[in-house]
């Protein structure tokens, strides 16, 4: 049978000021803008999907709860250089969560200017 979903195109955060999240997003992640509208942006990463920031003013983010009641990212990123992002959210005073080695490769977890609770790992090389 046919697959009727191919893959993600991409993943959507809310944000109150554009602007900033654009600078955010660019600056403290590294990702690319490419399509930039009054209420939408969409940002490239290296590869796979890409990011749709948009416009809001309902104070709304993405993020859920685990059974122990700790905020939990909705998506995560993948990297080959956690230590340098860990390093990079630190200097831009980002709070983080979490960083810690969970056996199949470090967790960062943390929370974007907006309130997103976002996360990243780098997989233990096999």
């Amino acid at each position: 049978m046919e697959r009727l979903i191919q893959n993600v195109d991409h993943v959507q955060l809310p944000v109150n000021d554009m602007n900033k999240a654009i600078s955010w997003y660019s600056e403290v992640l590294g990702l690319e803008p490419f399509t930039v509208y009054p209420h939408a942006a969409w940002l490239k990463f290296g590869s796979g999907p890409v990011l749709m920031l948009h416009y809001s003013t309902k104070n709304e983010k993405t993020s859920w709860f685990a059974e122990d009641g700790l905020p939990m990212p909705s998506f995560m990123f993948i990297t080959r250089k956690i230590s340098l992002l860990h390093s990079i959210l630190q200097n831009h005073n980002v709070h983080i969560r979490q960083y810690e080695d969970h056996g199949f490769g470090c967790v960062i977890k943390f929370v974007d200017p907006f309130g997103n609770e976002l996360g990243a790992y780098e997989p233990k090389e096999a």
